[in-house]
């Protein structure tokens, strides 16, 4: 029988690459006997594969008809491409799902749906069983992005594989992985209150675990807290109050709010704020934009106080604890940083705010009316010397270990019980 036992994990990149990193290291590091397989795809695979070895798309195109992916990834890729991920890896994701979405409602279905959601009508159960089949783990991991993470979750469950996914957020109704019809056995989640939320969801109360997000847990680091002096300390910064502005995309318009979609409210935000730090000498800025489309807006020119981030170079946790206040739509950055102690101002006339969530509502921000508003916000946040999370926000730094023991004990005990289907049977 096999040993050691073998974990699978499956993640998009943002947010969701930073929460399956710490628990892979925690498990190699605790259980050197632990074989920890990753699959990080679009913008989570160069930022994994700069720290291990990791698997992507391309790496499975033997699974498939690979000359038909490559057709379908050159024709898709126009208008589907990032600097952050590699133009292969590129090619291979978008042709594998098409050719599995193909598989699943044929061409003209295909067609249709791609037509109307883009990549967000992927859904590769197909070619995630192969991979499952081929790779042999003792249990699945993934976070709670859908398409190719959900696919691997459904997918190990109907193989009798055991799975484990991880909630970064509430676990709202917006959130799909709560309204799925297939719940992996166990899901890991950011506190108790969103626990309950997920049994009242139909989630079984023994396999809904609160752990903490490992992603947060580097906001507790000595070295992220060096690399916030030292990121101070190389712009002469120190004695100024950093604002960090985290923002993002808006998916689309909402009929509760006049902002528009796309990049419109993000570019708002940054000019009243590039504006303010202008007239305000005490006042620094950093302008952080999403990992997956931060190199589509505009570099404005280079000022004394006001630092444009690029996320493949800079880690998110120093930037967070260099910080004075954090400003924010609806990005995870504005949960960290109430997990860190720093006060967070969300802007509420976001349409995410009003399609996803609140991050006010949820009781991690301060609520700011518009763009406009964010001065006088600004300064009256800086006046307050106590963080505006509730306390159950807060973690050790621990997160990763709780996770890692969930998916530990869960392979250990598939990993002498369990024999998956012959590589290549039928579907």
């Amino acid at each position: 029988m096999r040993q050691p036992p073998r974990a699978l994990f499956v993640t998009y990149g943002g947010g969701h690459v930073g929460m399956v990193l710490p628990v892979i290291r925690e498990l190699e590091a605790k259980w050197p006997g632990m074989d920890c397989q990753l699959m990080a795809l679009t913008t989570g695979h160069l930022k994994a594969k700069a720290q291990r070895p990791t698997l992507g798309y391309h790496d499975f195109l033997h699974l498939v008809d690979a000359h038909a992916a490559r057709q379908w990834g050159e024709r898709l890729s126009a208008g589907n491409t990032s600097p952050d991920v590699p133009m292969a890896e590129t090619i291979a994701y978008l042709g594998i799902n098409y050719l599995d979405l193909i598989a699943q409602h044929g061409e003209a279905g295909a067609a249709n749906l791609y037509r109307q959601h883009g990549r967000y009508s992927f859904l590769p159960l197909h070619f995630m069983r192969r991979v499952i089949e081929v790779l042999q783990p003792d249990v699945v991991v993934a976070t709670n992005s859908p398409r190719s993470e959900q696919a691997a979750l459904e997918t190990a469950k109907n193989l009798g594989v055991p799975s484990v996914g991880m909630v970064d957020l509430f676990g709202l109704d917006s959130d799909t992985y709560v309204m799925r019809e297939s719940q992996p056995d166990w899901t890991c989640v950011i506190t108790e209150r969103v626990r309950e939320r997920l049994i009242h969801r139909g989630f079984a109360a023994d396999g809904v675990v609160v752990t903490g997000n490992p992603a947060f847990d580097g906001l507790f680091s000595p070295d992220n807290q060096r690399l916030a002096g030292a990121f101070l300390a190389q712009r002469g910064w120190q004695g100024l109050h950093p604002v960090l502005f985290a923002g993002h995309v808006e998916p689309c318009a909402h009929p509760d709010t006049t902002a528009l979609a796309g990049q419109s409210l993000p570019r708002e935000i940054e000019a009243v704020l590039r504006e303010h730090v202008r007239q305000t000498p005490d006042l620094a800025l950093i302008v952080r934009y999403h990992p997956s489309d931060w190199s589509s807006y505009p570099r404005l020119p280079h000022e004394p106080r006001i630092h444009f981030s690029e996320p493949p170079r800079e880690p998110i946790h120093p930037l967070i604890l260099a910080s004075s206040v954090v400003v924010v739509q609806t990005s995870t950055v504005g949960l960290e940083s109430a997990v860190a102690g720093k006060p967070v101002i969300s802007v509420e006339n976001s349409p995410a705010a009003h399609i996803w969530f609140s991050l006010a509502a949820q009781g991690v921000s301060s609520p700011c009316a518009s763009p406009q508003d964010l001065p006088a916000f600004l300064r009256h946040m800086l006046d307050r010397t106590t963080a505006t999370a509730e306390p159950a926000f807060r973690s050790d730094g621990r997160a990763a270990v709780r996770v890692a023991q969930v998916v530990r004990n869960a392979a250990e005990k598939a990993a002498h019980t369990r024999l998956l289907p012959t590589p290549g049977g039928p579907e």
